[in-house]
């Protein structure tokens, strides 16, 4: 047993309030990165935006990096959880598409275009390595769901990750179009034309699609 299992069994209750206060703070940065942008939020704003005291922030995260990569795992585990509950009852295309689409939603409401958080940790040097990792379990993930829907070898056949990356590139395309367009443009409805796209681009090389 390690010592953190061993803390949670002698501390339920303190490893639970730190549990707490670590999800509050992932949820302010996420709210800050996204209407100030990643460059000009700061660890004080976000202690603030948290409630918590900045030393607090700083026993969780050392580092904005560390706050930003956190961000994505906690991103990927969400994905990972919604593949396994969905695998063998929604057909991939459909969980994809729905899956974007409720993501479109919240960004439309939540902030101004001209801060989009994914668009600017993608392009940032710091971040780089930590942004090429959760794409890369982004698509390790739906490769999974293509697999097993389509009863494909993902360790031999590329269809599974091929797919998987061509329907990750469609809604990461609708995203920056919308994002750089001078012109308005409603996110919902670019995501919807460019994954209808790439469904019937990634069905052609299905079998039985």
């Amino acid at each position: 047993m390690t010592d953190e299992n061993l803390q949670r069994e002698k501390f339920p209750r303190r490893t639970q309030r730190r549990q707490q206060t670590r999800a509050r703070i992932i949820s302010a940065a996420d709210k800050l990165f996204r209407t100030v942008g990643y460059g000009a939020a700061t660890m004080n704003a976000i202690a603030e935006e948290a409630d918590v005291h900045v030393t607090t922030l700083f026993t969780h995260f050392k580092t904005k990096r560390d706050l930003a990569v956190s961000m994505n795992e906690e991103a990927a585990a969400i994905l990972e959880h919604l593949v396994e509950q969905a695998k063998g009852a929604k057909p991939f295309f459909d969980f994809y598409l729905d899956l974007v689409l409720a993501a479109a939603r919240r960004v439309e409401t939540a902030r101004d275009p001209s801060a989009s958080l994914w668009h600017e940790l993608s392009m940032d040097p710091e971040l780089t390595f930590a942004w090429i990792q959760y794409e890369q379990r982004q698509i390790a993930l739906l490769a999974d769901y293509v697999a097993y829907e389509y009863h494909l070898d993902a360790t031999s056949d590329y269809r599974p990750q091929m797919v998987a990356g061509l329907m990750l590139s469609s809604s990461n395309l609708s995203h920056r179009r919308w994002t750089e367009s001078d012109e308005p443009l409603d996110l919902q409805t670019e995501t919807r034309k460019a994954v209808d796209l790439a469904i019937r681009m990634a069905r052609s090389v299905l079998p039985g699609a």
